[in-house]
């Protein structure tokens, strides 16, 4: 089994990380070209990394990184005009962010492929929130990913929609925001 250690996120981990996320949609993707599936990873990178001192990586002792956790506050804003997806995370991130109060914050982007590296990434952002005095932390998810793993740690659904900008493409895709109270989290 792989040991994981919890590490902080830099610019200099884009390209270790950008497999990871083209992996994590790859079969939503699976007829779109190569060059489209990287290019939508690391749009969702980049766009997610919005706030540095709430980013985290789950390193193997291979040196691999298996996890990504990126969080950020509603006012926390990437350049996203560029990309071709930017519609589409506009719309759910503004809807999400709508559902938040001062004191909460948005988990923006959490990837793992490793059994074990989620739960380890998100104990350790839970605790920097405590640490701040965060009330609640907010996230979207949508049909493309494991939305049912939320539920299942404590995240209870706050609200769901047809995304508009994505019915053209994907008829009945559903975005789901969770919410989770920080507080009651075990310190």
């Amino acid at each position: 089994m792989i040991e994981m250690k919890i590490e902080k996120f830099t610019n200099d981990d884009f390209a270790k990380a950008a497999s990871l996320a083209a992996g994590a949609w790859g079969e939503f993707y699976a007829d779109e070209r190569q060059w489209f599936i990287d290019a939508v990873a690391e749009y969702i990178l980049r766009y997610n990394y919005s706030n540095p001192s709430l980013a985290l990586k789950a390193v193997g002792d291979d040196g691999m990184i298996h996890g990504v956790l990126f969080a950020n506050f509603h006012d926390d804003k990437a350049d996203v005009s560029q990309w071709r997806l930017a519609d589409y995370m506009l719309e759910v991130d503004g809807k999400t962010v709508q559902c938040m109060s001062d004191g909460d914050v948005k988990l923006s982007l959490f990837i793992s492929n490793q059994k074990g590296c989620g739960k380890l990434l998100l104990q350790a952002m839970m605790e920097e929130f405590q640490c701040r005095s965060l009330r609640h932390l907010y996230l979207w998810t949508d049909t493309s990913c494991t939305h049912e793993y939320y539920p299942q740690h404590g995240f209870t659904l706050a609200g769901q929609f047809l995304s508009e900008v994505y019915d053209s493409y994907a008829p009945g895709y559903t975005t789901y925001i969770y919410k989770k109270d920080i507080s009651s989290e075990s310190k």
